[in-house]
């Protein structure tokens, strides 16, 4: 028979599932644009509107800032963390590193073993309907789906996780895309032909053209940001 649960690890366990989903909750209103980029977090306020005490909130934000999403400035309070140009820049050298390997894998993947791309053609179809609906951040949130889909297709679980937990597409696009929506449809498309006749040297290298257009957008601009 298992020990009872004591009642002071019941209320660690419901403070615990509490905190969790206030982590949740703030980081999806973040990614939404709901807290915009260099936004004071006030406690006071956020507290009301999710219900919750400012223990909770704390411990959100400690694990957000670790997730590069908040900034903790010392008697100042927390802020959305507003990235730099040069911030985003190295965003996106990270991932024309990692997703070029994960365009690759996938290739491999179908050509080696046979592995479907209907998650691919899931995911733009998604992005076609977004586009459709000139909702911004339904198109950001298309294009991440994308992304995050070619990786998985390749199997590689730790490059999956690497991109995913540290949020590094999320985060190069939380000021929106760097290319007309359509225009990235059509090179999705493209990477995905590439990728479907298992291809990989072309998938990597469409890949790395793709982010790297969107990276050059950022050249030349200086890395100022709004003051929090």
């Amino acid at each position: 028979m298992l020990p009872a649960v004591k009642s002071n690890d019941m209320k660690k366990l419901e403070y615990e599932d509490l905190s969790e989903k206030v982590y949740k909750n703030l980081k999806d209103m973040i990614l939404k644009s709901e807290l915009a980029p260099g936004e004071k977090l006030v406690q006071e306020e956020l507290s009301v509107r999710l219900g919750v005490s400012r223990t909770p909130l704390l411990s959100a934000f400690a694990k957000l800032e670790k997730e590069l999403l908040v900034e903790l400035v010392p008697r100042r309070g927390a802020f959305v963390r507003q990235c730099s140009n040069a911030e985003l820049r190295q965003c996106y050298d990270i991932r024309m590193r990692l997703e070029t390997l994960g365009a690759r894998e996938a290739a491999d993947a179908v050509r080696k073993t046979g592995a479907s791309v209907a998650p691919l053609g899931i995911a733009l179809k998604a992005q076609a309907e977004a586009l459709a609906t000139g909702n911004q951040e339904a198109i950001k949130g298309a294009d991440y789906d994308f992304h995050i889909a070619v990786v998985r297709l390749g199997g590689n679980d730790f490059l999956y996780r690497m991109l995913s937990a540290f949020n590094i597409v999320l985060i190069s696009n939380l000021r929106g895309l760097l290319k007309p929506a359509e225009k990235s449809l059509a090179e999705h498309r493209i990477l995905v032909q590439a990728i479907s006749s298992g291809d990989s040297d072309r998938a990597e290298a469409l890949m790395l053209a793709h982010l790297l257009e969107s990276r050059s957008a950022l050249e030349g601009a200086g890395p100022e940001r709004r003051e929090a």
